[in-house]
């Protein structure tokens, strides 16, 4: 009993910590993070002042956590091996989908808002959080490299295809959406669009890069 009963706490409190954590994030999203305050975060998760700081000892930590939590989703959503028996399409879209994470909700549109307006204002917030998480690119490039090893793409230098791929969906579709400028009806056949061109830059001549379906 005394197990199920820790067991039990450690699970409430983790649940506690994720009700803050999406607190915040609406609180963030509707105040900015300048004004937002850890009363009304407490507020919004339905908690004690007391328990917010239990969990996190500052706004910043919380921030922290925020961002931690972001990033590692989709940190896990790029975690795509490099598979000679699957479209070089399929694949690629899957890295768009995990760079698009950022803007791909309603909530996740508003919490890169603020941080980008943030980073813009505090560039050094930009380069420890840089210094932090792993850029996107690393998981890219692991896969053109492979992909390249393996005779389906002719990419000499992997980093350089990374950026180039990174920079075009970003580019063309992160950054726009941003400012409220992207019509969600046009996301999917600009980004088929957008692949297509990086294959036709890095792709194998002849399309035989490609396996059947």
């Amino acid at each position: 009993m005394v197990i199920t009963s820790e067991r039990t706490s450690k699970r409430d409190t983790s649940q506690k910590r994720e009700t803050i954590l999406a607190a915040a994030v609406q609180v963030f999203i509707e105040e900015g993070f300048d004004n937002a305050s850890m009363d009304r975060i407490a507020e919004r998760a339905d908690a004690s002042k007391r328990t917010v700081y239990n969990h996190f000892t500052s706004k910043d930590e919380l921030l922290h956590a925020v961002i931690a939590k972001f990033v590692g989703q989709q940190q896990a959503l790029k975690q795509i091996p490099f598979d000679p028996k699957r479209l070089l399409e399929n694949q690629l879209s899957e890295f768009a989908d995990a760079i698009l994470f950022m803007v791909s909700t309603p909530t996740h549109l508003g919490l890169s808002r603020i941080l980008n307006a943030m980073f813009t204002r505090q560039p050094e917030k930009t380069s420890a959080a840089r210094a932090e998480f792993a850029p996107l690119e690393d998981e890219l490039e692991r896969w053109i490299r492979d992909a390249r090893t393996a005779g389906h793409l002719n990419a000499p230098d992997p980093a350089l295809a990374a950026k180039v791929f990174y920079g075009m969906i970003e580019g063309t579709l992160t950054y726009p959406a941003l400012s409220g400028c992207v019509d969600p009806q046009s996301v999917e056949p600009l980004k088929r669009e957008l692949i297509a061109t990086f294959l036709s830059r890095y792709g194998k001549l002849g399309r035989d890069q490609h396996a059947t379906l």
